[in-house]
């Protein structure tokens, strides 16, 4: 190519900035490449801007390792700019070197204080460096500026609050940044991760008697009955015999998917049926807690005794037992029916709408219980 080593450089910059608007990478790193080999660029900021954007490219194509090499003993050829500020900045975040992040994004805020954008990230990057206080008054800043309408910033808050322990107040910040990028995969893992989040440390507050496990069990084992090919023949017989067993006794413990692996194993086992250490990966509990909950279902239950048995007049006759044993029933029918229609959501939050719309919540605990089971169907449907 004709011309001045200048003119070769600004042709290679077009070259790549080119290849990068058709997406195509590998030119994108020849043209970069070929910067770099350039002795007359040595020691300039073409360098330095060809280096970052060959880590960038690195970073992008997965090879951190790569970009950390060519970054671990990067110095500025003179006063960095901007662009190159921003450039760098990207890439320690992505990296996860969040203290030399710090430093790039306050220089360049030095030059462009405007730029909300960076601000959201150097608010991001004291989150990281647990500097709560500072990240909570930039990120707070930057939200006002916003008006509140940029997802990233509110997602961010809603992480400082959770780390701080303030749990509905992250859910009710995640909720309005779902509501602004409703498609965001981000934001809705951040948001299953603070309910998971939220659930684990309801459940750590609360004693055994408090979980409904008498209403949830009969749900889980019919929805799971009908994934495994069950009839709604047995999910009726499963129902029958964990009404029986919950008028002999009260069933124990804080999950009632132990119990529910248990009461599908003793209702399938004189049949074609998966063995206890199947059931037990299926419903994410240990062997030996299904077969404790087996035997005690069992020895207060006589299982032969139970399939021709009208237990529901039985029940009716005692009167106290009848409301309890019907919402178990609508429970069971409402879930078991979801089991079998999942292609039809989007997601497992329609899911839940279409269940809560037939069977309404006892109490916000139930709701978590029935929340956290349907999710389970849905991941594995």
């Amino acid at each position: 190519m004709a011309g001045s080593p200048g003119d070769k450089i600004d042709w290679l910059w077009k070259q790549v900035e080119s290849a990068r608007e058709k997406k195509n990478n590998e030119a994108v790193r020849e043209c970069l490449e070929r910067l770099l080999a350039d002795p007359s660029i040595l020691n300039t900021s073409d360098e330095d801007l060809a280096v970052l954007n060959l880590s960038q490219l690195d970073i992008d194509e997965g090879r951190s390792r790569e970009a950390a090499l060519r970054l671990s003993g990067f110095k500025w050829h003179g006063v960095p700019g901007p662009a190159g500020l921003l450039l760098i900045s990207d890439s320690y975040l992505k990296l996860e070197w969040f203290e030399q992040a710090r430093e790039a994004l306050e220089d360049y805020l030095k030059l462009i204080p405007e730029d909300l954008d960076a601000r959201r990230k150097l608010g991001l990057v004291h989150l990281m460096l647990n500097n709560d206080d500072e990240a909570q008054r930039i990120l707070l800043a930057t939200a006002r500026r916003e008006k509140h309408r940029i997802p990233a910033t509110l997602t961010y808050l809603a992480i400082l609050e959770a780390k701080n322990g303030r749990i509905e107040e992250s859910l009710h910040l995640l909720l309005q940044a779902k509501e602004l990028a409703p498609f965001d995969e981000k934001i809705e893992h951040t948001l299953l991760r603070i309910e998971s989040l939220r659930v684990s440390l309801k459940r750590k507050a609360l004693h055994h008697e408090d979980l409904p496990i008498e209403d949830l069990v009969a749900g889980m084992v019919s929805g799971m009955l009908e994934l495994h090919g069950y009839s709604r023949a047995k999910a009726r017989q499963a129902l029958d015999v964990w009404n029986s067993f919950c008028s002999a006794t009260t069933p124990q413990g804080r999950k009632p998917a132990i119990w529910a692996a248990a009461l599908e194993y003793a209702v399938t086992k004189n049949g074609p049926h998966f063995t206890q250490k199947q059931l037990a990966f299926e419903y994410g509990v240990s062997a030996s807690q299904l077969g404790e909950h087996y035997h005690a279902i069992t020895e207060a239950v006589d299982l032969d005794s139970l399939v021709n048995t009208d237990l529901l007049g039985e029940i009716e006759k005692e009167g106290s037992g009848l409301r309890s044993l019907v919402r178990r029933e609508e429970m069971a029918e409402v879930i078991a029916a979801i089991t079998g229609r999942l292609d039809e959501f989007d997601g497992p939050g329609e899911v839940c709408s279409w269940v809560f719309g037939r069977i309404e919540p006892l109490n916000e605990t139930e709701r978590r219980e029935i929340e956290d089971f349907l999710n389970y169907l849905w991941k594995r449907k």
